[in-house]
């Protein structure tokens, strides 16, 4: 029997999510393995859209110049048009600002010291890896699978084998975070699924083509093509640039994705999705250099638990939850559930005493699973619309004949037209409800997690505005708010020169204790980690904090960057390290 390797964490999967657990973890100094089956990252385009709070879970792991230097240039993803070619017949339907481009832009920035980026997953990879690697060189191990694994008291033993064959190995974790995605983990651990699979079934080609000259909007990242003569949008296709940037006529890289028909299944071999791409852009004498092919079954589930009975695992990512790709939250979600995950993980290891944390890891799962939830019903709102709202407000539809679908696109071109009228207003009502997709400031950034703190009771019935009358959060919409369970607004600071946002003031490892006023930092020296706005701290540079503070006079802020408790004056009058020692200790046990 082999010898056991022990380590506190082992990581199952290396996507981008088992490589964000592991650069927290190394951020807290916590040995750990991760396996990944494959020899190296990614070499298929998937997610491309990170959003601004994972943007700056990548500023706080130490990636962000990286990531903003390989990313898209934001004069060329701010907008997203439907058309129905790129060849000389091409016409646009309609298009629109998006992803935090055009209109939205000043809104975004004033929201979050970091921007929206779009970078490739085959780009984003590499970062990660490299990160990982730097902190952690010998724990990072590619071409090694997990075979096994079980759960045994305070330990899990993984059998592990090397995928050229040359070896099984066994080691030893008192945790282990499952980041496979789907290739089995939350199956073997006996975990159900709730949602709709099978949805669609997709394919998508990774492909170089001199593609850029032939669009007539350079600020466009997505172009959906409708094309009557298939019955719809989601069959015809959509084609977004992958880089490398900048991007120059030899070198540019795109993918071009599309349902397949299930009248007409087919395998979509090379030649076959060749035929379909020119199809689609009817570009004449097009060049298309084919990369890479990937078939793939688009699912809205979301697994029952996150952790494990016996609770020695933790699922993140696409362990946890599979999201449709419209409106790019799947990826970001998973990134934030290591986030929430990690820093707990590190209290529990840290711990000598076997347990005390338990109760804290148990609110992963029920500070995350309705997360997943939402964004899964969100994600799959956003797919349905661009077939039930934008092609019904064409007057397209799957169902219709050929020459009922022509017709309608035709009329939606003639300008003064009443059906041609009718059709446009359609369609721009349409836009509306894609909002949710393309302009989703509060789904994105404004979730939270409500009743964090039961004995701080929430006086706000809206949380501030975040959520709707009927009790929905606010998709649309972003409110900065110091309520316990939302995240730490953005707010620019400026100390001796150094301009920072509260954001960059958040630690990896401890709780931030953020004081306003006249309050002794030493009192709270290695309770917390402690800074202050006014007095002889950090100024407000632009007079935010003094605008949503009112009467606080502290809050303590997770390592996550989520608010767990609120102090006002009288509270902070009485407040001694010990005593917020005492606070920290119940906010840390869990206990809801």
């Amino acid at each position: 029997m082999p010898e056991l390797e022990r380590y506190p964490v082992a990581i199952i999967g290396g996507g981008p999510v088992g490589l964000v657990s592991s650069i927290l973890l190394s951020q807290q100094k916590i040995p750990h393995v991760l396996f990944e089956r494959y020899p190296s990252t990614s070499i298929h385009p998937k997610a491309c859209g990170m959003n601004m709070r994972t943007v700056e879970i990548f500023r706080q792991i130490g990636i962000e110049r990286e990531v903003l230097e390989q990313r898209a240039p934001q004069n060329t993803v701010s907008r997203t048009t439907w058309r129905t070619t790129l060849g000389p017949t091409s016409r646009e339907i309609i298009g629109r600002d998006a992803w935090g481009g055009g209109a939205y832009q000043e809104e975004c920035k004033g929201s979050s010291p970091c921007p929206y980026v779009i970078i490739p997953q085959i780009r984003l990879e590499p970062i990660l890896q490299r990160r990982a690697i730097e902190l952690n060189p010998q724990g990072i191990r590619y071409g090694v699978e997990v075979t096994d694994t079980e759960e045994d008291g305070d330990r899990v033993i993984l059998t592990t084998r090397d995928t050229n064959g040359s070896g099984i190995c066994r080691f030893e974790a008192r945790y282990v975070i499952g980041a496979d995605g789907d290739r089995g983990l939350t199956d073997e651990l006996g975990i159900k699924w709730e949602g709709e699979r099978d949805i669609l079934d997709m394919v998508s080609a990774h492909f170089k083509a001199p593609l850029s000259a032939h669009h007539p909007d350079p600020r466009n990242f997505i172009t959906w093509f409708i094309d009557p003569l298939k019955g719809g949008s989601i069959r015809t296709g959509y084609l977004y640039h992958l880089g490398p940037y900048p991007v120059t006529t030899e070198t540019e890289e795109w993918l071009f994705a599309c349902a397949v028909n299930p009248e007409n299944v087919q395998d979509f071999k090379t030649e076959d999705m060749v035929e379909r791409i020119h199809g689609t852009l009817q570009i004449p004498d097009l060049d298309i250099n084919l990369i890479s092919l990937s078939h793939w079954r688009v699912d809205s589930i979301v697994a029952e638990k996150y952790r494990s009975e016996k609770g020695r695992i933790f699922l993140v990512g696409d362990a946890a939850h599979r999201i449709p790709p419209w409106g790019a939250l799947g990826l970001n979600t998973g990134i934030q559930d290591a986030h929430n995950l990690v820093w707990k993980l590190g209290l529990a290891i840290r711990s000598d005493k076997l347990g005390r944390y338990n109760a804290l890891l148990d609110t992963y799962e029920t500070e995350r699973h309705p997360i997943g939830l939402r964004v899964a019903q969100t994600s799959l709102h956003n797919l349905q619309s661009h077939a039930l709202i934008m092609d019904r407000a064409l007057g397209i539809s799957p169902q219709n004949n050929t020459e009922s679908n022509v017709k309608a696109m035709e009329e939606y071109f003639i300008p003064h037209s009443t059906e041609g009228k009718s059709r446009r207003q359609a369609v721009q009502n349409a836009q509306n409800i894609l909002d949710i997709e393309f302009h989703a400031l509060g789904a994105e950034i404004g979730w939270f997690y409500p009743n964090i703190d039961p004995e701080t009771p929430i006086t706000s019935s809206n949380h501030g505005g975040q959520l709707l009358p009927n009790g929905e959060l606010n998709c649309l919409q972003y409110h900065p708010s110091l309520l316990p369970g939302h995240h730490l607004p953005h707010i620019w600071l400026e100390k001796n020169g150094v301009v920072r946002s509260t954001r960059d003031l958040i630690p990896c490892d401890t709780l931030l204790f953020l004081i306003s006023g006249p309050y002794g930092e030493a009192t709270y020296d290695g309770v917390a980690r402690v800074e202050r706005i006014g007095d002889s701290g950090w100024r407000d540079a632009d007079g935010m904090w003094a605008n949503l503070k009112g009467h606080l006079a502290g809050i303590l802020v997770r390592p996550d960057g989520i608010i767990a408790w609120k102090a006002d004056h009288h509270s902070m009058l009485d407040m001694t390290g010990k005593g917020l020692a005492v606070v920290i200790e119940r906010l840390t046990s869990g206990r809801r």
